[in-house]
């Protein structure tokens, strides 16, 4: 059994998506493809393909301790490839931006994240006025929008490195709204149209 391993999360925007994004990979793979939320007990001999970005506790306690109770096979996700993430994060900028000189790649939280920032850094630089944030904690959103708008920039384009809509992108479009610039926000990485298929490699690529 194919299975997308996810954070879980109250709202139901995200488990939309998550199921939505579990068919489009199914059809992709030609198979079923079910998902799960941490805490959930796996089906024996499972492959798990863990959706997260960082290589955070869940990956290095949770999801390992779920794996072995059901004898599960763990496959790499976007945590173990930060730079297809950035190289996606950066198409769905390019799609999105229209005159924006500035463009902000927003994380959950940068803590943890050295992997993926570098990639992302990379990407950046084809723009003007690049930076990379977090939503929470060091380098927010908020301190770097408030910024921007005391050297005058009005438009700016905001690229969320989120991999579902959900609290965390509403929690974004607050701080967009509060800035008083003039914000337009990129879609979540479940949204980019080659994502369903690069999961699918990682199923196919699975021993």
């Amino acid at each position: 059994m194919n299975i997308l391993l996810s954070h879980g999360s109250p709202d139901e925007a995200h488990r939309k998506a998550l199921e939505a994004l579990a068919l489009r990979v199914s059809d992709e793979l030609g198979g079923p493809v079910s998902i799960a939320f941490l805490g959930d007990v796996l089906p024996e001999g499972a492959k798990v393909l863990p959706l997260f970005l960082t290589q955070g506790r869940h990956l290095r306690n949770d999801v390992p301790a779920m794996i072995q109770s059901a004898d599960a096979c763990l496959l790499e996700g976007p945590a173990d490839n930060p730079e297809e993430i950035a190289r996606m994060a950066l198409e769905l900028a390019v799609a999105a931006r229209m005159k924006q000189r500035a463009v902000m790649f927003v994380l959950y939280r940068l803590s943890g994240a050295q992997a993926l920032m570098a990639g992302l850094y990379e990407c950046t630089k084809k723009f003007p006025l690049p930076a990379v944030a977090g939503l929470y904690g060091q380098c927010a959103a908020a301190s770097v929008l408030r910024l921007w708008k005391s050297e005058g920039l009005k438009d700016v384009l905001i690229q969320p490195v989120l991999l579902f809509p959900g609290h965390s992108m509403d929690a974004l479009k607050d701080t967009a709204a509060a800035s008083g610039l003039d914000i337009a926000i990129g879609p979540a990485l479940c949204e980019h149209p080659a994502f369903p298929a690069w999961l699918a490699g990682r199923f196919r690529e699975a021993p």
